[in-house]
């Protein structure tokens, strides 16, 4: 059994055992819950960042032993006048939405100022170790900007911005100072101290455990790693003459927070979803029945847990399909629907009642399961194939949304324009946000996004740098204008996704997503 090892956590003289990561350490054993677990231990989406001795370090990856002796800062324990600046401006350029990976990126940029300074490429460098899946990066460079400039910063009013957050994601999310410093009520920080953990990788059935350590340990678990399977489009186009056609392929949501839920005996499970709406993936997750079940059976408050290697195997993904479209609109889409997916009953008929005149087949196939609540599954691929007929690249893009939002995308292959009617903006800080967001994931959804699968259906990439989401350095620089209205608030995201895919897509060229990937 290893010695205990001591160490400066924010100014106090603390100990731990030497041979547990610096995240257990901080998160199970110190209680320090601003620093997030969103891929121990691969050590690639950054929100376990801190400072060691002044540098950022990623905590899942180091160990304790190797911080003898030394200072760790998180964010709790920086400046308080930095920490309030960097907050600050955060909060003015909308670079927090569910504020998860906030905290690790706060961390590395106060480590960057301090030792390399702002410049366009620190700032880029510090970028590229993390994963920000909400704000498309570029509230987040601003933020960084802004600080180097000495520009006036000020808060959101956190009021109207949750209200128009959560608009956007579908479900109540908290905004404001503390969201960027890592309080929102996510399940795992909000848990009873003596709920028992049940943990999985996905691979092996949930097991009780002290720690996640300890559960990695006694399932012999090992880290996901990126396959050399290609990706590979799922369903054939149909049969026809099509003015326009299109395939996909899997596609991993990608959200930074794990799925975990905790429960006691008799009550209702927390919501994995917490301070955000995973793209309206996580909405009908199973980990919630996982928790109410495990707390009835043992009788005592669990906390249920999944590795980022269970959220890709147990994970819904966005439903694959394929289409053909004529001019005039009509056509057909074959969907995947593989085993333990959603019931896509209710999908269905919500397409078909938007578009009519497009025939909706469902396919059955091998594969991770699918969704039927991801942002604008099968019909934000239908929005964009209908506005893209008799279009062509560099042409403006509407799509207006069944909620009567609309949006307008142009892509030159630098730059995304958009204009955007959303009713009452209530903070336009918040929607332009989040319409940063709607045109990363679309542009990462046509370039690069997708995740391969082997022949049994079994997705074989498990890393968070494998899911092929576009980096900050890759990005699209954007332009976002918001049309005024007195009319009541509605969600534009998926309008713009729609419409920037189509636009980004008409840039591309070619019938299959993504069209970037080398393997796809």
């Amino acid at each position: 059994m290893s010695a205990d090892v001591s160490f400066r956590l924010n100014g106090e003289t603390v100990t731990a055992p030497s041979e547990v990561s610096l995240l257990d350490a901080l998160r199970e054993c110190l209680g320090v819950t601003s620093v997030k677990d969103g891929c121990a231990p691969q050590g690639q989406c950054g929100a376990c960042t801190v400072i060691v001795n002044g540098e950022a370090r990623v905590s899942c990856v180091t160990s304790v032993g190797r911080v003898a002796d030394a200072d760790v800062t998180t964010v709790d324990g920086l400046d308080p006048d930095v920490r309030d600046r960097w907050v600050m401006a955060f909060e003015s350029t909308g670079a927090s939405q569910c504020g998860f990976c906030t905290p690790g990126l706060v961390c590395r940029l106060v480590s960057t100022a301090e030792r390399r300074g702002l410049s366009d490429t620190s700032i880029e460098r510090a970028l590229a170790a993390h994963l920000c899946r909400c704000t498309g990066w570029q509230p987040i460079t601003e933020a960084a900007i802004l600080m180097r400039e000495g520009g006036d910063v000020a808060p959101r009013n956190a009021t109207l911005a949750a209200v128009r957050a959560g608009i956007e994601q579908g479900v109540p999310q908290a905004a404001g100072a503390d969201v960027v410093l890592g309080r929102a009520p996510y399940s795992d920080d909000t848990a009873p101290l003596d709920a028992q953990l049940w943990w999985t990788n996905g691979a092996v059935d949930y097991v009780a455990a002290r720690s996640r350590r300890d559960a990695r340990r006694e399932t012999g678990a090992v880290q996901g790693r990126n396959s050399t399977v290609p990706l590979r489009a799922v369903l054939p186009i149909p049969p026809g003459e099509w003015a326009v056609s299109l395939q996909t392929t899997f596609c991993e949501p990608a959200y930074v927070e794990p799925d975990t839920s905790w429960c006691e005996p008799g009550g209702e499970p927390s919501s994995p979803a917490a301070n955000a709406g995973a793209f309206g993936a996580k909405r009908r997750s199973v980990i919630r029945d996982d928790a109410q079940r495990l707390a009835q059976s043992t009788g005592q408050a669990v906390t249920v847990a999944w590795s980022r290697e269970a959220v890709v195997r147990k994970g819904k993904k966005r439903p694959p399909l394929s289409l053909g479209l004529r001019s005039d609109g009509s056509g057909v889409v074959h969907v995947a629907l593989t085993p333990h997916s959603d019931d896509l009953t209710d999908l269905v008929a919500l397409v078909q009642g938007v578009l009519p005149d497009v025939s909706v087949e469902l396919r059955h196939v091998l594969g991770p399961p699918v969704g039927s609540t991801h942002r604008g599954a099968i019909l934000a691929e239908l929005l964009a194939a209908r506005a893209s007929i008799g279009r062509g690249a560099g042409d403006p893009i509407t799509v207006v949304s069944p909620n009567g939002a609309t949006a307008t995308v142009t892509f030159d292959g630098d730059r995304v324009d958009a204009v955007v009617e959303a009713g009452e903006p209530l903070c336009d800080v918040t929607l332009r946000s989040y319409v940063m967001g709607a045109i990363h994931q679309a542009v990462s959804m046509v370039w690069s996004e997708g995740i391969a699968v082997n022949d049994a259906g079994e997705p074989v990439d498990l890393t968070v740098r494998s899911f092929g989401v576009v980096p900050a350095s890759a990005t699209p620089l954007m332009n976002v204008t918001i049309q005024a209205s007195s009319s009541p608030a509605v969600a534009v995201g998926g309008a713009v996704f729609a419409a920037t895919l189509a636009a980004v897509w008409l840039h591309e060229g070619g019938s299959s997503w993504p069209t970037r990937r080398k393997d796809a």
